[in-house]
């Protein structure tokens, strides 16, 4: 028994499978809901999209080697928090590990908010190619996001469902992760395959569902290759699915095999990366660039809507639609098992509170759980309190951008100290990659800190703040009150667990 558990005093077991950690990754890097609406309506002319996939895995690689390198090193529940606490600043890596946990609630509010919109894309779609008016009118008058009280009820009991499977099993937590992972794979896999065997007769077999939805592909005069323009969107595939590796680092602790410590990073990111270049290389090779170019912006037109319209049989569009419905699902049931372990690490390391890493009779951070589904709820509550309230929830991005050149410092601090050339080169090559991804975060409007004319976005900047001043609050009173009790809390970070 004493194999099983993590630690004595912690309570977590080891029953994670490479599987199911591999799922977690890739997850927290949502190939499906990249392909959807997440870049292509922001294509600029003569860039290419799966060639800027492509080269945003080769730039963020070094990411993935140097986050490889530290859950071998060091698998602990928490992951970079403490790879970062403890091998750069203990104050510094308590900041801003809280700063970057209460920062996952947001991403998870808009995949929940989003799941809507997925729902309307879907319904819209199917009931439009079949003459279906009752589909029609279940995605225009209930599952629409101007709809925003339904949208969020919707929304919260999706993610309640998710909280309780992992406080009254929490094993299931990551069954369900992975099972709704291997479907929406699949998913994709099949839309893969439509596209595929469609590409021969694409541009007539697309007139239905552009004249179904009114869309006419416009001529297009411009380059159908540039290079700085396919370098402009390497930021937008880095930030909505390659930088995203903490998810697997989160759990090491519970991983059952040094293969799944030592491979399931890299499975997530290859098959991240299958996964985005492919569909956007088909829909080039069987569309032509100026057209696609043309209709991306509509957001109606995209990967998913048109494997959709392609399939040609009705059955096959509803599993193609499920699956892609699936992916905001997938996204929210990473989340609950992945938010839980920082906090639960957190609690570990004194930060917070005990009871956040006491676990029930199932073995499941119950409490840790119950304030993720808290915190979601208020940020679900944006979209609400105005109209454009999520948008302020994107800038999400800058602080992550900064909490990752941290954790390549630490990288450079530890490999340096063990004289490893190759990690001290990853390393500087993360910062390098990501110092770019600063500038861009905090110069292009897509990533919420500025508007459109260059002005602060005060929300966005707001929201930044907010998350930092809360970790130095949290961590500063705890501090405190250690101290009165004659705990001294910059002690912990002297010593590797949580674990």
């Amino acid at each position: 028994m004493a194999k099983l558990f993590v630690r004595e005093t912690s309570g977590l077991v080891k029953k994670v499978s490479l599987l199911d950690a591999t799922m977690l990754n890739v997850a927290n890097m949502g190939a499906g809901l990249a392909t959807f609406i997440g870049i292509s309506p922001y294509i600029v002319k003569g860039a290419v999209l799966w060639i800027a996939s492509i080269l945003t895995f080769l730039f963020t690689l070094p990411l993935v080697f140097l986050y490889t390198y530290f859950i071998s090193k060091i698998p602990r529940t928490g992951g970079d928090y403490v790879w970062l606490s403890r091998k750069l600043n203990g104050p510094l890596g308590a900041i801003m590990g809280i700063a970057l946990a209460f920062n996952m609630p947001p991403y998870f509010a808009l995949s929940a908010f989003f799941s809507v919109s997925a729902i309307n894309a879907v319904l819209l779609t199917i009931g439009t190619l079949n003459s279906q008016p009752y589909l029609i009118g279940l995605a225009n008058s209930v599952f629409t996001t101007n709809n925003a009280f339904l949208a969020y009820g919707l929304a919260a009991f999706a993610f309640l469902i998710i909280i309780l499977i992992n406080i009254l099993r929490p094993k299931w937590g990551y069954t369900l992760t992975s099972a709704l992972g291997v479907f929406s794979l699949l998913g994709i896999f099949v839309a893969i395959l439509v596209l595929v065997f469609n590409i021969s007769n694409f541009h007539v077999a697309i007139q239905p569902f552009l004249k179904d939805f009114n869309l006419t592909a416009q001529p297009y005069s411009g380059p159908t290759f540039s290079l700085p323009a396919t370098f402009y969107m390497i930021p937008y595939f880095a930030s909505f699915a390659y930088i995203w590796l903490y998810a697997g680092p989160a759990v090491a602790s519970e991983i059952r095999s040094k293969n799944g410590i030592r491979y399931n990073l890299i499975l997530g990111s290859l098959l991240t990366l299958i996964f985005i270049t492919i569909p956007f290389f088909l829909m080039d090779f069987a569309g032509g660039y100026g057209f696609n170019f043309s209709l991306y912006p509509t957001y109606t037109y995209n990967f998913w809507t048109v494997s959709i319209a392609l399939a040609n049989n009705y059955a096959l569009e509803w599993f193609i639609g499920i699956s892609l419905i699936a992916w905001e699902f997938f996204v929210m049931a990473f989340g609950v098992v992945v938010f839980a372990r920082y906090v639960f690490a957190f609690s570990f390391d004194r930060l917070f509170p005990e009871i956040f890493s006491r676990l029930n009779k199932q073995g499941s951070p119950a409490y840790a759980h119950l304030l993720d589904f808290a915190v979601t709820l208020v940020f679900l509550a944006f979209p609400i309190i105005s109209p454009n309230g999520y948008e302020a929830l994107y800038s999400y991005t800058p602080l992550a951008i900064a909490y990752l050149i941290l954790v390549s410092i630490a990288g450079v601090r530890q490999a340096l100290s063990e004289r490893n050339l190759g990690m001290i080169i990853s390393a500087v090559l993360s910062i390098a990659f990501l110092g770019f991804m600063g500038y861009e975060a905090f110069t292009n409007p897509y990533f919420g800190v500025i508007t459109d004319n260059g002005a602060p976005y005060w929300p966005g900047i707001a929201y930044i703040v907010s998350l930092i001043g809360l970790g130095a609050i949290i961590y500063i009173s705890s501090y405190l009150y250690r101290k009165s009790k004659g705990i001294d809390l910059r002690l912990v970070y002297k010593e590797i667990p949580p674990d």
